[in-house]
């Protein structure tokens, strides 16, 4: 960095001389070195400043020097002043070195900084709310110390995925075992989450949703498996609950005067529609029930109690041929 040196009975040429004094003066600016190697560097200055008027001309040389003077002024005055006593003689004490690792380089240098804060200020580095230093800005400067900067984003962003379509398996004892049947297929469901992603260093550390909203439900595949001569305990399949079941039309015959082809829960009372005691089967649970097809429990009735369970039809006609029996029902959510 520094364009010249001064041998006894060899003079610098101008060109050196311009050069010493640009790359000085750049280092001053931007503070490459710390003022300790500046107060050794200035033996080299005088050596230029002595060659300089003649080489140069008296009012080139004195602009330089002038130039340089206040530059280092501004930039180091402070800092030749500690390093100095009062007759001129410099310290000897040397400043701390640090290492700083920020945005992927590392810097090493000496510094009169007291604490990591005051340092990441005369570096002039510049830290988002988020960003973080080790040690603290708080921290004392020591010899020896290396500080890391931190850079940390967090961002919100909205996506739609997929729901993939579960599997229902449905145990029929009456069956043997390796019957399989396929009730229905599933389709999978949309969702829109909100995820929230933390990155550290341009690199992502963790995620989570914040919120979703279901687009569309996902219906599940329901498959019925014959299980007969299988053990009762285990299995992936649901068993199914036994209950007794009777049957109605949503007229005025089965539900009297007040009937108006409408559920307790308000949904409109047609074939898949069940009535049962939310207090074995809450609102809403989704049926399967072998001869009658997949149900929703929505509707509740004064004579439907424990594991009593009312099936509606469409036709009077249908309701009484259904009569009552004993039937398996099976949870499928």
């Amino acid at each position: 960095m520094l364009g010249v040196t001064c041998s006894p009975g060899r003079e610098p040429t101008t060109h050196q001389i311009y050069h010493y004094f640009q790359h000085l003066i750049e280092a001053l600016l931007f503070r490459h070195i710390s003022p300790c190697v500046y107060a050794r560097v200035f033996k080299r200055f005088e050596c230029a400043c002595q060659h300089a008027p003649r080489i140069m001309g008296m009012a080139s040389a004195m602009r330089l020097c002038a130039i340089v003077t206040i530059v280092t002024l501004v930039c180091f005055g402070g800092a030749f002043a500690a390093l100095c006593d009062g007759k001129g003689q410099q310290h000897t004490e040397a400043l701390p070195g640090v290492l700083v690792n920020v945005d992927g380089n590392v810097i090493g240098l000496s510094t009169s900084a007291e604490t990591v804060g005051n340092l990441v200020d005369i570096l002039q580095i510049e830290l988002d709310p988020l960003d973080r230093t080790n040690p603290s800005p708080g921290t004392k400067i020591t010899d020896g110390m290396a500080i890391v900067v931190t850079r940390v984003e967090c961002r919100e962003t909205m996506r739609e995925e997929a729901i993939p379509a579960s599997t229902v398996v449905l145990a029929d004892p009456d069956r043997p075992a390796g019957f399989t049947k396929i009730l229905r297929h599933g389709e999978d469901g949309r969702v829109q989450r909100k995820w929230r992603i933390w990155k550290k260093d341009g690199e992502e550390t963790s995620r989570a949703v914040v919120s979703e909203e279901i687009l569309t439900e996902m219906s599940s595949n329901v498959v019925l498996r014959g299980t007969d001569g299988l053990p009762d305990r285990g299995g992936d399949w649901r068993r199914p609950l036994v209950m007794e079941a009777t049957a109605y039309e949503p007229g005025p015959r089965s539900c009297g005067k007040w009937a108006n082809g409408y559920t307790a829960t308000g949904v409109k009372a047609e074939k898949g529609v069940v009535a049962v005691d939310d207090g074995v089967i809450p609102m809403g649970t989704r049926l399967y029930i072998p001869g009658y097809g997949f149900a929703l429990a929505a509707d509740r009735g004064s004579a439907i109690k424990g594991m009593r369970i009312d099936l509606c039809y469409p036709t009077y006609e249908e309701a009484i041929q259904f009569g009552r029996r004993d039937i398996r029902v099976y949870i499928l959510d």
